[in-house]
C-alpha cells in the first residue's frame, strides 16, 4: 500500500512538472501562459512529515479553461506497521466568472488503513492571486461510491519587509462529508507562520488531522520549507 501511494505522489509530481516544462517551450507560440505560482512544500514535525503541491494554470492567456492540481502525501518515520496517507485531485476549469470557474476531474484517496480510491468528481473552484495574497477555495462532490462532499481552502499572506524579505503565514483547510453513511470521515487544518526570502519561506507549523467523526485525532508540530515554482 505504502509503496503504491509513494508512486502515485512521485508519478503525479513528474506530470506536473512535465507540465511545467511543457509550458515553457510553448510560451514563445503564445500557447500556454504563467499564471499563478507553483507552491511546493515539505514539513517535519514530531509526529512524521508532510509533503504538498499545488498547481493552478490557464491554457493561454485568455482562455477560460484552465488547470488545477493538488497532491498531498503524508506518512510518519517509524519503520514498524509505518502508516501513510495520500490526497491527489486533477480538474480541467472552466470560467464561470471572474474568479470562479467549474472543476471536473478526478479524485484519488487512499490511507493505511484503507486501499487507494479514483473517483470521478465535480465542483466549483474559487480563486484569487494578487501580490500578498493567495486564495484558494474548492468545494466538490465526489460522483460515484459513497458521494463524499469535500471543502478545500487555503489562505496564503505573505506581505513584504524589503526587496528581499517578509513575513509569511498560511492556513489550510478540509473537510470530508460520506454522503451515504452520514459521518464526517476527514477534517484538518494546517497552520503556517515564518518568514520569506526572495522565493523561498520557511518557519514552524502545524497540521492537525482528525478522521471518523473525531474519533482519532492527530496533532503533528514541526518546521517547514516552501518555495515557488513559476
Amino acid at each position: 500500500m505504502k509503496f503504491k501511494l509513494l508512486l502515485y505522489a512521485v508519478l503525479c509530481l513528474r506530470l506536473n512538472f512535465a507540465f511545467a516544462q511543457t509550458k515553457d517551450s510553448l510560451q514563445t507560440e503564445n500557447v500556454l501562459t504563467v499564471g499563478s505560482p507553483i507552491p511546493i512544500e515539505i514539513f517535519a514535525g514530531n509526529k512524521g512529515y508532510t509533503f504538498q503541491l499545488i498547481v493552478s494554470k490557464q491554457f493561454s492567456p485568455k482562455s477560460k479553461f484552465g488547470f488545477f492540481n493538488i497532491n498531498s502525501f503524508t506518512g510518519d518515520y517509524k519503520e514498524d506497521n509505518q502508516t501513510s496517507d495520500f490526497l491527489s485531485q486533477s480538474f480541467l476549469t472552466a470560467e464561470l466568472c471572474k474568479g470562479i470557474s467549474l472543476a471536473v476531474g478526478l479524485s484519488a484517496i487512499g490511507y493505511s488503513s484503507t486501499p487507494l480510491t479514483v473517483r470521478p468528481t465535480a465542483g466549483l473552484q474559487y480563486l484569487l492571486v494578487k501580490q500578498n495574497i493567495v486564495i484558494v477555495v474548492l468545494p466538490r462532490f465526489d460522483l460515484t461510491q459513497t458521494y463524499n462532499f469535500e471543502t478545500f481552502a487555503t489562505l496564503e499572506y505573505k506581505p513584504m519587509l524589503s526587496t528581499k524579505w517578509g513575513i509569511y503565514t498560511r492556513i489550510d483547510g478540509l473537510y470530508n462529508y460520506n454522503i451515504k453513511l452520514c459521518f464526517n470521515e476527514i477534517s484538518s487544518i494546517y497552520l503556517r507562520l515564518g518568514m520569506s526570502y526572495k522565493n523561498v519561506q520557511f518557519g514552524i507549523g502545524m497540521n492537525y488531522d482528525s478522521y471518523e467523526s473525531n474519533a482519532n485525532n492527530v496533532k503533528n508540530f514541526g518546521v517547514f520549507i516552501n518555495t515557488d515554482l513559476f
